[in-house]
């Protein structure tokens, strides 16, 4: 349209307040939708009249295009193997859903997203099936567009600032980027590497989200990078916690050759201590911590250490490695409401239990998403809701879980309890060594730049706020990494004045 409001909230994403409102209409005609009307003198006379865009602009009104739903495979087929749940779209259905963009004047979509991610532009390379710029415009911002596209709630994210929402339902974003890297990647797309190295170099100590994305940002912008982790994979608790059937390994796989094609290093398998990030420091000029947040959350449950009864972080870890044996004929319990409570039982569904659910609070309370709720149902999980463990019952094993409920103390026979109550941040205790200052929970202490008490660490993701979605710790490596090069550019510019 052209419009200054248009422009200016293009790439601020904000709106002027409406203490400044002089009822110029810029707001309305710049609406798509027609939600927004104005209303003057000549509604004293016609009530009835809406002075939408499509009536200031003499145009006919934007049609309704169907959402269209994402298709599952049937509980029946899917709970019995590993392979992911919903079924792609096919290319015409994918570029028909982009296509029901808006093009909004200020995105909600884009600015409900972690990364502001510049989600009407790859749409509109989508629609017009210019994969390549599509693929260009996702990774301009995300680090990971086909993880993000996959297990980001994009219900409570992009989604929900989707214009379309309020009409017919908001565009499949999530399927669309998911869909967008993959194609692109499979026919041969690949970062560009940057366009001139510099002298700086930066270590990255953990591969999860936070780490990946940092190191993403530092390499692109010409410095040499390193991450480390003590596992023999990346992806922190995407590959060792999320189950097979809603991430696919194979991305992160591929996503690992990616970067090391454009000159990130790995040296995973590599455990760091005092000595080793004394060496770190000496050796770059900044170092950055995404330590994740991979300890359970203690519970003050009795019981809780029969054995029978384990953590979800570690039940998740060896489910993934295949470590587990078939569980068949065996009832899990799983205590907890999260989207790891989710992933807890309908793993195990998988290796043949039977599975129920135990939640302290009404099922309104769930903190899983409802997605990942009706799934499990289902695939054959059983809720109990308003249940407060008591304690864990059995001698020399496990044997049951008694609970507090508005009725009584029922209690539940199960083979196995698995506690999904959340993790918490553990950093090492050597860094106190480092004069670096951690918070009661264990968090690190970190400002909104990710600058830690000592000058050349930075740190970001689950290990500074605590547990999280994996795009906001992709967002957080991000702004540490940026800071970082402001520091490295600032100092640059005195180096060349002096």
């Amino acid at each position: 349209m052209g419009i200054p409001v248009w422009k200016q909230g293009r790439t601020s994403g904000e709106v002027t307040g409406l203490e400044d409102c002089m009822g110029c209409a810029r707001c309305i005609v710049s609406c798509p939708t027609d939600a927004l009307a104005i209303q003057d003198v000549r509604n004293l006379f016609r009530p009835a009249l809406r002075q939408n865009a499509s009536h200031l602009l003499k145009r006919e009104p934007n049609g309704s295009i169907p959402r269209g739903e994402i298709v599952y495979r049937p509980p029946v087929e899917r709970k019995h193997d590993w392979q992911e749940v919903a079924q792609p779209f096919s290319q015409q259905a994918l570029q028909l859903q982009a296509d029901r963009c808006l093009d909004c004047g200020v995105p909600g979509c884009r600015n409900a997203c972690p990364l502001g991610n510049f989600i009407p532009d790859w749409l509109a390379a989508t629609a017009r099936g210019d994969w390549r710029q599509a693929a260009e415009l996702v990774h301009a911002t995300s680090p990971l567009p086909e993880v993000c596209g996959t297990i980001c709630p994009q219900h409570r994210l992009c989604e929900s600032g989707c214009t379309r929402g309020r009409l017919e339902g908001a565009v499949h974003i999530g399927m669309v980027e998911k869909s967008i890297a993959n194609q692109a990647l499979e026919a041969g797309w690949r970062m560009h590497e940057p366009i001139r190295r510099n002298s700086h170099s930066a270590a990255v100590i953990g591969a999860g989200p936070a780490g990946l994305s940092c190191a993403e940002r530092l390499n692109r912008a010409g410095m040499s990078v390193i991450v480390y982790d003590r596992s023999d994979k990346i992806g922190g608790l995407l590959q060792s916690a999320v189950p097979k059937f809603k991430l696919d390994k194979r991305l992160l796989q591929r996503r690992q050759a990616i970067l090391e094609q454009v000159g990130v290093r790995f040296s995973l398998n590599t455990s760091i201590d005092a000595e080793m990030l004394a060496d770190l420091l000496e050796k770059h000029d900044a170092v950055f911590l995404g330590l994740g947040a991979q300890k359970s959350r203690s519970v003050d449950l009795p019981g809780k250490d029969l054995p029978g009864v384990e953590q979800a972080i570690g039940w998740l870890h060896e489910t993934n490695r295949g470590a587990r044996a078939s569980m068949s004929g065996k009832h899990v319990l799983v205590l907890g409401g999260g989207d790891s409570a989710m992933d807890c039982a309908r793993s195990a569904i998988r290796l043949g239990a039977k599975v129920s659910i135990a939640y302290r609070g009404p099922e309104e309370h769930l903190r899983a998403s409802p997605l990942e709720t009706d799934l499990a149902r289902e695939e054959g999980v059983e809720f109990y809701f308003d249940h407060t463990p008591l304690e864990c019952t059995g001698s020399g094993a496990v044997c049951g879980v008694r609970f507090k409920t508005p009725r009584g103390n029922p209690h539940i026979s199960a083979d196995s309890i698995i506690l999904a109550m959340g993790q918490q941040a553990s950093p090492p205790s050597w860094l106190s060594g480092f004069g670096i200052a951690t918070e009661s929970d264990g968090r690190i202490r970190a400002d909104e730049r990710g600058r830690t008490t000592h000058p050349s660490i930075w740190a970001g993701g689950d290990n500074t706020h605590g547990p999280d979605l994996a795009v906001m710790a992709m967002a957080a490596g991000r702004k540490a990494a940026e800071d970082i090069l402001a520091g490295i550019n600032g100092f640059e510019t005195m180096r060349r004045q002096a």
